[in-house]
């Protein structure tokens, strides 16, 4: 045993273990919320209409995504966090009153799931470009809804900047937007150690070389008087990985649309599934003005 302490490789695999606890805490928060093909094949055999699964390319990259209700109906894109996928937004597209009111439209963004997982897209930008084909499927007379959920967040704010007129409303639910505000953890500096990268799950690779450009990502978000739809920041105030202090960031820079903000007590960052039925309400109020 002392032999084992006294090799430099054995102590670097000690902190790595050490700095790698609170990713393993977090991948089993959220594996709560994820689903294999057969359980999603189980819980869409008793609803009475099944998402379509498809997939387009853009950039030389595949995008995967799953879409319900009519397309002629108001559209409402969801996108998720880092890490996530299409069906972390699943049980929405259970709502059957939603799904009678709106066409919703939820993807693998570029490196997750079924859209390249483990193979980054890290600029803002570029993912932006490649999610606006999305748009397309929209039918309906009017402009699409917008989703983002803490990485998604930004994703969602710069589709709005770059496309003010094709987008009716915008929910971000707790959105990591303010570079001064990025929360970082010691593993992501050792993220392109190969070691420490061997310990990562394959889910959480382009989680990590997002979060390392995150910062440098967010500051070149300048358009903030571009965004004119109605916008819903939804977050928890005791949100451990966004810090709610984003919040104000959002009441600094959204200054031409109007701003609602609603923060729940007691809550941390899974609001998009412990708080479904106040954010499917405001999305209701969105499609619905």
């Amino acid at each position: 045993m002392k032999n084992f302490f006294r090799r430099p490789r054995n102590w670097m695999i000690i902190v790595a273990v050490l700095l790698l606890a609170p990713v393993t805490y977090s991948y089993v928060m959220m594996n709560q919320f994820s689903w294999s093909d057969k359980e999603l094949s189980d819980y869409f055999s008793i609803k009475k209409m099944k998402p379509q699964y498809r997939e387009y390319t853009v950039n030389g990259r595949t995008i995967f995504y799953a879409s319900i209700g009519s397309d002629t109906l108001p559209m409402v894109l969801f996108i998720h966090g880092a890490p996530g996928s299409w069906y972390d937004y699943v049980k929405y597209f259970g709502d059957s009153n939603l799904i009678s009111k709106a066409h919703l439209v939820s993807l693998d963004r570029p490196g997750y799931g079924k859209s390249g997982e483990g193979q980054p897209v890290t600029s803002i930008e570029e993912q932006a470009e490649m999610i606006r084909p999305l748009f397309d499927l929209n039918k309906s007379n009017q402009p699409v809804v917008l989703l983002g959920h803490s990485y998604g967040g930004p994703i969602a704010v710069k589709l709005a900047m770059d496309y003010p007129d094709e987008v009716k409303g915008m929910v971000l639910l707790a959105p990591a937007i303010d570079p001064d505000n990025e929360k970082q953890f010691a593993i992501n500096r050792l993220a392109d150690l190969r070691m420490i990268r061997s310990m990562i799950p394959r889910i959480w690779v382009s989680a990590y070389y997002e979060k390392k450009t995150h910062v440098d990502e967010l500051r070149k978000l300048n358009d903030w008087e571009k965004i004119i739809s109605p916008t819903v920041y939804m977050y928890g105030d005791k949100d451990g990985l966004v810090p709610p202090v984003n919040v104000e960031f959002a009441k600094r820079k959204i200054l031409n649309a109007p701003l609602s903000i609603t923060e729940f007590p007691n809550e941390n960052h899974f609001i998009p599934w412990t708080q479904q039925d106040s954010v499917t309400k405001v999305i209701l109020s969105l499609i619905e003005k």
